[in-house]
């Protein structure tokens, strides 16, 4: 039976799913499997991330590419795959240092790289991956096939530094006018976010980016300190967009009580964070007319929604069906991806429960997400044009990753367990027809069947890519959607499993794209 998540239910205990007039269209198309752990022995050696997959892909019309710590695995359009190089290979063969600089005094060598993010950008036919490494690392192909040569770069120690040595996070955005590269700064702070660690963006021409696939580094690096922290740069496919409009990043604000705020802080009240970067031929600047805190609820005239860390415990572990190990969802506090269409931004943030004096939001028992799709029409004063809750008693949503089709329908796909299931890929969806603030749901795109357990020096297992998790866009058709998640189907220790998918949120003869979609 399909059901629809409504703004009424948002009041009541639980977020109810109900019945609606309207058939849903949204479709699996295929998925398949992705790349999968190295097991225990290997996760004992110390490798960083070990023990969940970092993963991200990305795809330019008739090549799917998946980047994990492990490998760069490159897919034909039916899961055969072509080609895996390992990650720390693949980065040495751009010409960079994969290994990260540990932090602290007289640290053991850091066992990297980690924290991958992979994108085709349309407008210059050019696969694009950033990973934490020795500083943030940035590779682009030379062509638009993944198989061939690439160029690297270390951005910030192009900018007049510092270098991101340490544990940068790269997160990775991209428009028709150039590529945004955001990484941690250990020792800055933005006064909306934790004291003590913030974030540098930095802007680089198109041009100079595909330069960088060919052995150039780009001459004109834009670099803004003091961004907030975990901030993420969007993505925006538009065609025709200007180029004087600004690129958008956001974050969300957090308290600044301790190094851990951000994650730990509970019935949290929070704003939105929106920044811009305003290019003026290959130099530009960042936040023209400051930096934007945006209120919650619809039209941003009051606050809406409570963050709360993730359930359940200090650890912030929730089950999952056949062990006793939880998963750790901890690292599912802080926005997954941000998409651009048109003067929109889409975004959605995973929170722990609120379970007393929640007000509207309504009390939950299970994690939740919070959808949000903010209008920027005015640049400078962007407001929430709609929001909805993601709850249930079925379901633990966590790295919630936001779509957008060329038609502007939305989907939303999110990793679960509950006591009683497996690690699962679940989706949900909104229409562009459909009554605003409202989700249709729960698809789920494939059960796990079997508990995910990697227990080394801690009783529980992380989980999915804490950088981050991004939906892309076919460039060549703009009806369909593609992510990997993470899911359980191995009951062996740290033998993770990822999944590629292709789905569809309306039929395909309504939003047919012939090409690269015009918004």
């Amino acid at each position: 039976m399909r059901r629809i998540l409504t703004v009424g239910a948002l009041v009541s205990a639980f977020c109810l799913l109900f019945p609606a007039g309207v058939t849903m269209a949204q479709t699996v198309v295929q998925s398949f499997d992705g790349d999968s752990g190295a097991g225990l022995a290997e996760c004992e050696t110390g490798r960083t991330h070990c023990g969940f997959p970092d993963m991200n892909a990305a795809v330019n019309g008739k090549q799917v590419v998946q980047v994990t710590w492990q490998n760069v695995s490159v897919f034909d359009y039916s899961g055969h795959l072509l080609r895996a190089t390992p990650l720390a290979t693949f980065i040495r063969n751009a010409g960079l240092d994969p290994i990260p600089i540990p932090r602290g005094a007289n640290p053991s060598p850091a066992r990297g790289p980690f924290e991958l993010h992979v994108a085709y950008d349309e407008f210059i036919s050019r696969w694009i991956v950033s990973a934490t490494g020795s500083s943030e690392s940035l590779m682009v192909s030379a062509t638009s096939d993944p198989m061939g040569s690439w160029g690297g770069v270390n951005l910030s120690c192009l900018a007049g530094g510092p270098c991101l040595n340490f544990d940068p996070a790269v997160h990775l955005g991209y428009d028709k006018n150039g590529v945004y590269d955001c990484g941690a700064h250990v020792g800055d702070s933005n006064p909306n976010t934790v004291l003590g660690v913030s974030y540098d963006c930095l802007a680089v021409s198109s041009a100079e980016v595909q330069a960088i696939g060919q052995g150039k580094p780009p001459t004109h690096v834009n670099r803004a300190h003091n961004m907030p922290h975990e901030v993420l740069p969007a993505i925006d496919h538009t065609q025709d967009k200007a180029p004087g409009a600004p690129a958008f990043f956001l974050a969300k604000t957090c308290e600044r009580t301790s190094p851990g705020a951000c994650q730990n802080a509970a019935n949290s009240s929070f704003r939105w964070i929106v920044d811009t970067f305003t290019w003026n031929g290959v130099t530009g600047t960042f936040n023209v007319a400051g930096e934007q805190l945006v209120m919650t609820d619809v039209g941003s005239k009051q606050n809406k929604w409570l963050y709360s860390k993730p359930c359940c415990g200090p650890t912030a572990l929730f089950p999952q069906a056949g062990s006793d190990v939880g998963l750790r969802a901890a690292e599912s506090h802080r926005l997954t991806n941000v998409v651009q269409f048109g003067s929109h931004l889409y975004s959605a943030l995973g929170s722990g429960p609120c379970t007393a004096e929640c007000g509207s939001q309504g009390t939950d028992t299970n994690n939740v997400a919070f959808f949000v799709d903010l209008d920027c029409t005015k640049t400078t004063a962007c407001v929430v044009s709609q929001t909805a809750k993601i709850s249930g008693s079925e379901f633990n949503p966590e790295f919630p990753s936001v779509g957008v089709d060329a038609a502007g329908n939305v989907g939303i796909v999110a990793i679960s367990s509950t006591a009683s299931t497996d690690l699962s890929i679940l989706l949900w969806s909104h229409r562009r027809s459909d009554p605003p603030n409202t989700l249709n749901g729960l698809t789920t795109i494939i059960a796990g069947t079997q508990p995910y357990t990697c227990e080394t020096d801690k009783k529980f297992a992380s989980i999915a890519n804490p950088a981050g998790v991004d939906t892309m866009l076919d460039p060549l058709d703009g009806t369909k959607l593609w992510i990997t998640e993470q899911w359980g189907n191995n009951a062996a220790r740290c033998v993770w499993n990822t999944r590629i998918i292709e789905y569809q949120i309306a039929p395909a003869q309504a939003t047919k794209a012939k090409s690269k979609p015009k918004y």
